[in-house]
């Protein structure tokens, strides 16, 4: 009965929610993966939003080290995810101010405990700072604005992952975070390539990281969502698929993998109401990757696993936290991650953010410039592991 009760209460919340929240589509950026055009504009000096590769940090102090950004379930250090540059107008002390999301490479280990899986950290800084100056890069010509000795200024990065580095090798003195890191470029290169003088090429990029892409913001378009119905196309999204199938449609080069024979075995019955409406929310742009509403509503991808305002935890400063950005099925398409039982998966990725944007936690001394974060994983069906 008690079991009952609070069940109602969380879904009266819900429903509540959403009810005040009835404009959650209006305004929202999108963000979409583009090929690196101009790797220069994806160093510092230009605040980029991009997927995988090396992080590029704001704050170059107080950086997280391989210590925090160790996943629970295996002790490995998590690869970087995406980055995204999201200042707050208005507020002087986040002039500059991105989000960071770091991941575990191990599908098992998100079977087992996906909230351990993740880790999202924010950092900001004022317009006048110690490492970039107050006025705009040049992007026209980004080598006019590009220093190559900002970063080894303020810190030392790991020549794999580009997290703070602890050790190096003893030979040539190339900087690494981890023994493992260490032991797995040497398999992987470093043993031809080891000289007396280390030299790590700004924009090395290896096996060990995620694919990297530029990220490029647009704003959604809300009023083609009623356009005619010539206007939609034969993909598979307008069909009837369930979230599971619609799943393996997205890690499946998002195309041709899904025959007729498969959507005709799809039980119309169990349509789900959120998945329908994400399914039309993303018809005319389907690559989306990033959907962008701070203090907004997420645009969800099923019924279940909808958080209720107590499983977001507030931010150690005693604010509470608020929905800033989604991460998208489609981004694991580019992720070039196998699709096997085993794999990293997720139906969306939430963040959740410091409604008051601290600048410091007293409770965790180890990333004075990088505030933690909170992240949900909303599955595709309940049959998967909750976050």
């Amino acid at each position: 009965m008690v079991v009952n009760q609070l069940n109602m209460e969380k879904k009266q919340e819900e429903e509540s929610a959403k009810a005040e929240c009835t404009h959650h589509d209006n305004n929202v950026e999108l963000g979409f993966i583009e090929e690196v055009d101009d790797e220069l504009l994806l160093t510092n000096q230009f605040f980029p939003s991009k997927v995988g590769g090396k992080p590029v940090w704001l704050d170059l102090q107080g950086i997280p080290s391989a210590a925090s950004l160790t996943c629970k379930n295996c002790g490995n250090v998590m690869q970087f995810l995406i980055q995204l540059y999201c200042p707050v107008d208005g507020e002087s002390a986040c002039f500059h101010r991105t989000i960071y999301i770091f991941c575990c490479r191990d599908g098992q280990c998100h079977q087992r405990s996906a909230q351990d899986c993740f880790l999202v950290f924010r950092s900001q800084l004022p317009r006048n700072n110690s490492f970039y100056s107050s006025q705009p890069p040049d992007r026209q010509n980004p080598q006019n604005s590009y220093d190559n000795s900002l970063l080894t200024k303020w810190c030392s990065l790991c020549s794999l992952c580009g997290i703070p580095s602890e050790k190096k090798c003893a030979k040539c003195g190339t900087p690494y975070c981890c023994r493992q890191h260490q032991v797995f470029d040497w398999k992987h290169g470093h043993r031809e390539n080891c000289t007396s003088a280390a030299k790590t090429p700004i924009f090395a990029s290896n096996d060990y990281l995620f694919p990297q892409y530029d990220v490029c913001i647009d704003d959604d378009d809300e009023d083609n969502d009623n356009d005619d119905a010539d206007s939609k196309s034969d993909h598979p999204t307008d069909s009837k698929l369930t979230g599971e199938n619609y799943h393996d449609y997205i890690k499946s080069d998002l195309a041709n993998q899904i025959t007729e024979a498969d959507i005709k075995s799809v039980e119309d019955h169990n349509h789900d109401e959120e998945f329908l409406e994400f399914k039309e929310k993303i018809r005319l742009q389907p690559d989306q990757i990033l959907r962008y509403k701070r203090n907004g509503i997420p645009l969800w991808i099923s019924s279940k696993d909808i958080p209720s305002s107590s499983d977001i935890p507030g931010c150690s400063c005693g604010a509470k936290r608020i929905f800033e950005f989604q991460i998208m099925p489609q981004l694991l398409h580019y992720l070039k991650i196998e699709n096997s039982q085993t794999s990293i998966d997720w139906g969306i990725l939430l963040v959740y953010t410091c409604s008051k944007n601290c600048l410091h936690n007293n409770n965790d001394k180890s990333s004075n410039g990088y505030m933690k974060e909170f992240l949900w994983r909303q599955n595709y069906s309940s049959a998967e592991t909750k976050s």
